[in-house]
């Protein structure tokens, strides 16, 4: 388990979203999850090029 100062922020950011428009915290979290999508897709394209490599993705996609 992470450390309790984690928790917190956890807790604080919940509360944010419970109590806020999603059109103010989508603002904040946007830029984040298209950097995620991002960096899965270039971590994908690297994968293709090595031996295996679509065999390996297609592994990690089954789940």
């Amino acid at each position: 388990m992470r450390d309790k100062s984690h928790m917190e922020q956890v807790d604080r950011w919940a509360l944010y979203v419970k109590t806020h428009p999603r059109s103010d915290w989508i603002k904040q979290i946007k830029p984040f999850i298209d950097s995620q999508i991002i960096m899965a897709n270039r971590f994908y394209k690297r994968l293709a090029k090595i031996p295996q490599g679509l065999e390996k993705i297609r592994r990690l996609k089954e789940g």
